[in-house]
């Protein structure tokens, strides 16, 4: 569990980072390549802690 706690955190921090860095860019919306980047590390997490979870609810 400590694994995904990590991976959440860190994604989390990632998401964060982005979103941070297009608002001090002046941007009100965030642009479609880091809506795809923000789309595309979460899946990437998910995936990753998807089989754990499986494993605790069976």
């Amino acid at each position: 569990m400590d694994s995904n706690y990590l991976a959440i955190t860190e994604l989390t921090s990632e998401i964060n980072s982005i979103v941070r860095k297009s608002f001090e860019k002046g941007n009100e919306e965030l642009p479609s390549s880091d809506v795809e980047h923000i789309l595309k590390i979460t899946s990437d997490v998910a995936h990753k802690i998807r089989p754990q979870l499986n494993e605790l609810t069976v």
